[in-house]
């Protein structure tokens, strides 16, 4: 009975971690660039009896990792020349205020008081890309390329190229949040390239990448997790109550 204790309660953690999860899937369904998370389970090492031997039985279930899936959302247009999605593979690199790089698929951009194109929590592009004050008419294509009409001239002007990064495992990123990741052994170095090369996805300006959340998957996994929720709490009454009656026969 004791081991049922603890087997019900490493079920409760595990999936009070799945809820969690869903339910932020569910409440950032319409941020743009929102990836959503999965939680990876495993299962607890067999116990091990006290005279050495080990018990035939698992120890219950554990969290053993949440990961992000990078799978592609919905491509929705804005009309906003300076929103920006990938189409197929790539991150737009940013820059912190300590200077380290950052990731993102979130391509909602906007010109800072320097002229600078920074993202919707005002981390510049790591690239360092500046648009001239006269600048008119701003043009970015799906490799990435931007230009505009500079003053009175008539000739349209490149400004510069915008750059993506990949990786070998995007999957192992670190989430910092606010759509924001982070490289690591796991995940290896970014590799920077132009848009449309080799691996890399194109850029579509004017449009959004949304979050690529599925409401009906995320509402059956909710369903499935509370119903494990509520089986691992009888369990563990049901075990405090045989507790109970073994400790009233011995008085």
């Amino acid at each position: 009975m004791i081991d049922a204790l603890y087997i019900s309660a490493t079920g409760l953690r595990s999936q009070q971690e799945q809820i969690d999860v869903i339910s932020n899937n569910v409440a950032n369904m319409q941020t743009p660039g929102f990836k959503r998370g999965r939680v990876n389970f495993a299962e607890v090492a067999a116990l091990v009896a006290a005279d050495g031997s080990t018990a035939s039985h698992g120890g219950g279930a554990e969290v053993l990792s949440t990961s992000t899936l990078f799978a592609a959302g919905e491509l929705r247009p804005t009309g906003n020349p300076l929103d920006l999605a990938i189409e197929g593979a790539g991150f737009f690199e940013l820059e912190t205020e300590e200077g380290g790089r950052v990731y993102t698929r979130a391509g909602q951009f906007r010109v800072d008081q320097d002229g600078y194109l920074v993202s919707v929590n005002g981390m510049k592009l790591a690239q360092g890309l500046q648009i001239p004050p006269d600048a008119a008419d701003l043009r970015i294509d799906r490799a990435g390329e931007i230009t505009a009409r500079l003053g009175d001239e008539t000739e349209r002007s490149i400004i510069g190229r915008l750059e993506l990064a990949t990786f070998v495992a995007p999957d192992a990123l670190d989430s910092l949040g606010d759509n924001v990741f982070a490289a690591n052994g796991r995940s290896g170095e970014a590799s920077i390239s132009v848009a449309g090369e080799t691996g890399f996805g194109r850029l579509q300006q004017g449009y959004l990448e949304m979050a690529n959340v599925d409401l009906i998957d995320e509402m059956s996994s909710l369903v499935m997790a509370q119903r494990a929720y509520q089986l691992n709490a009888r369990v563990l009454q049901a075990a405090d109550q045989v507790l109970e009656t073994i400790n009233n026969l011995r008085r």
